[in-house]
């Protein structure tokens, strides 16, 4: 799909992120943002190659990403890649979700059949596709495309049920339609286990409700092919959603890159999962940054929003902890929940200016109401802007705040920006070393 590139970006964020992008270079060098192309490969497509092998299904690959937005130029080197009855696989972001509607439209039309994924999947109007698929990948949405491209249809998945699957991931993710991308990305995902058991209101993948693994000798097989697909790309983010839920998933990286020396990795977890093993785990891999989820430092929102935790004290002790153990604590901070106020956002800033010294970097989004964050059915009602190209992570948030209005839960956003603004300028001194080599 082609990116949505954003217009009217909002200058204090740019300016933050401008910022943000010399200070993680500054520390990893090989780091860099790509001028004229995606910052990371579309690893789903890697994943569904390898399941349609294994069901003998062949599949190309058309990267649109440098398309105009417009359906009849999408739709032209679709309409060459696939003939009568193919199926065409489209997983669009919220601002490109109405074009991959009309594109759909299009290609049905034209002979096609379309299957529609994604977070924003199941707002498609009832037979605007084929089949809508909502979850994971897995051999049961293999057998539906199968049965849809035999021309008998495919029946929507089962819910699944919360907690850890007996199910592995046998598989390796197939990257051969992404060669393209060797050179062209910083950095590598790489997941030992999909999905998430914690079930945080606001969150787009509390929607997984599972924790499946991925069994060892299909992570070892994957990273033999990134090793030999992107040679020169050495920064990997381990896209487990809660790095530490399972201790065999950990394991399995340890014991796949004992022997790969030279990777450096970025995590992200749960505060709850901050833990001294973990945290071993972490250095003994090669993790340089830790992702944590912050909202708020008002316990008692996150407590009514689903987010499990023990505290601020709790977290503010556990930032320390990473901090201390010579890990960069990397924020993912968000604003515009519905439970936010005038004072739970003074006690996060307030926050934030104290424990400065432990905060490296911070990834800033602004709430947008998916459809598969849990929140979505209570929220729904309230949304009052359904034009999707403005459910934007760095715009005003599109529904009514229980406690702010619309625009005032916006300037609260731009006060955290600015908050993590002056933290990422006037990072914490570290020891400086003398020209004679002294620690002064």
């Amino acid at each position: 799909m082609p990116f949505p590139s954003t217009h009217d970006p909002d200058p204090r964020l740019s300016q933050y992120y401008e910022d943000y992008d010399r200070t993680f270079r500054d520390f990893l060098p090989e780091y860099f943002i790509p001028s004229d192309g995606l910052w990371e490969i579309p690893l789903w497509v890697a994943h569904l190659t390898a399941l349609l092998n294994t069901a003998g299904i062949d599949s190309t690959f058309s990267d649109l990403s440098k398309v105009p937005a417009e359906a009849e130029a999408c739709c032209d080197p679709l309409l060459h890649a696939t003939g009568l009855g193919d199926l065409v696989l489209m997983s669009p972001l919220a601002q490109n979700f109405r074009l991959a509607l009309d594109i759909a439209k299009r290609l049905a039309a034209a002979g096609r059949r379309v299957v529609l994924g994604g977070n924003m999947a199941p707002l498609a109007p009832k037979d605007a596709v084929h089949i809508v698929h909502r979850g994971q990948l897995d051999a049961e949405f293999v057998r539906r495309l199968a049965g849809l491209a035999a021309g008998t249809g495919g029946a929507m998945e089962k819910p699944v049920e919360r907690g850890l699957s007996a199910s592995r991931i046998t598989w390796a993710p197939d990257y051969r339609h992404l060669n393209g991308f060797n050179g062209k990305v910083p950095l590598l995902r790489l997941n030992a286990s999909h999905g998430c058991l914690y079930d945080c209101a606001f969150c787009g993948d509390a929607w997984s409700k599972q924790l499946i693994l991925v069994d060892k000798n299909a992570l070892a097989a994957e990273v033999d092919e990134i090793t030999d697909r992107f040679p020169d790309t050495r920064l990997i983010y381990i896209g487990d959603k809660t790095f530490g839920q399972s201790r065999e998933a950990v394991q399995n990286l340890l014991e796949v890159f004992r022997d790969r020396p030279g990777y450096r990795f970025i995590a992200q977890t749960h505060v709850m999962q901050v833990k001294d093993w973990v945290v071993e785990a972490m250095l003994e891999l090669g993790v340089v940054a830790v992702e944590l989820g912050f909202e708020s430092a008002d316990s008692q929102m996150l407590k009514r929003l689903g987010k499990l935790s023990r505290g601020l004290s709790d977290y503010t002790k556990k930032i320390h902890t990473l901090s201390d153990a010579g890990l960069k604590v990397v924020l993912n901070m968000m604003g515009g929940l519905d439970e936010e106020s005038e004072q739970s956002h003074a006690q996060t800033i307030e926050w934030l200016e104290a424990n400065s010294s432990a905060l490296w970097l911070f990834n800033l989004y602004n709430f947008v109401p998916y459809p598969l964050t849990p929140d979505f059915p209570r929220l729904r009602e309230r949304i009052f802007d359904w034009d999707f190209a403005n459910w934007r992570e760095d715009a005003s948030v599109v529904y009514r705040p229980q406690h702010l209005t619309p625009e005032r839960s916006w300037e609260l956003f731009q006060e955290k920006i600015a908050a993590a603004h002056r933290i990422v300028r006037t990072p914490a001194p570290d020891l400086l070393i003398s020209a004679r080599g002294e620690t002064k």
